[in-house]
């Protein structure tokens, strides 16, 4: 008598772990590049074109570690897993039906880590301090980046700005981060002086901040905590 039998194996993988990796990676090889490259030298133009690589991609893959993390949580809800990790969450029912029954999963990144809190009767994280404005802004310069439109950009001469044509990332991003040192006089702040190493690394400082405030309030362990002595975060 041929006796068969099978054996399932389930895994999964949280992505969010793997873009925080390369949003840290991306931010600090940005940060090697930028003092040892010269502007105008022949010789560094390929390290130019690694740097602001490196720099938008970090910009890009912070906001898209905190939209995994987030839905990764909900999605554990919904179908039960890490258990363990998730029980504490006073209303992990109610969230799993509404990730599995509403629509939910087409709301904003931030109204989803907000809704958790609520849920679960936790005090929400102000809208008025950081990291919640470092992360707004980090996600409208993330938005600019992706869905970029060309528009006319003013540099004035010291002394002689006009504050009624100053863009909107020049007012809400300067002082925030170093500027972009492989700029000059003639650079305006944005895109060229943003788009620099201070910038890829306050954003993926940002990001990981504001995880940190939303699991500390939601009383739960993060999935990244081991990552944070190899990722430099």
């Amino acid at each position: 008598m041929d006796i068969k039998s099978s054996i399932s194996m389930s895994s999964r993988h949280y992505l969010s772990v793997t873009h925080l990796s390369a949003a840290a990676l991306f931010s600090q090889r940005a940060a090697m590049l930028e003092p040892v490259l010269t502007l105008g030298d022949s010789a560094s133009n390929e390290g130019l074109r690694e740097h602001t690589a490196c720099v938008i991609t970090s910009i890009m893959l912070s906001v898209a570690f905190l939209e995994a993390t987030i839905n990764e949580l909900w999605a554990d809800c919904s179908e039960g897993f890490d258990p363990v990790r998730i029980e504490g969450l006073q209303n992990r029912e109610a969230m799993a039906t509404l990730w599995r029954k509403s629509s939910l999963k087409r709301s904003t990144m931030l109204e989803k880590f907000e809704l958790a809190l609520e849920l679960n009767e936790k005090p929400g994280i102000s809208k008025d301090t950081n990291p919640y404005q470092d992360v707004k802004l980090l996600i409208d310069l993330r938005n600019a980046l992706v869905h970029y439109e060309p528009e006319t950009v003013f540099n004035f001469s010291c002394g002689n700005k006009d504050k009624s044509t100053e863009h909107k990332f020049d007012k809400k991003l300067r002082g925030r981060f170093e500027p972009n040192r492989l700029t000059g006089f003639g650079n305006p702040f944005y895109p060229d002086k943003v788009l620099g190493a201070g910038c890829a690394l306050w954003a993926t400082a940002s990001a990981v901040a504001f995880a940190d405030t939303f699991f500390e309030k939601l009383g739960l362990s993060c999935i990244y905590a081991h990552t944070r002595s190899t990722y430099g975060v």
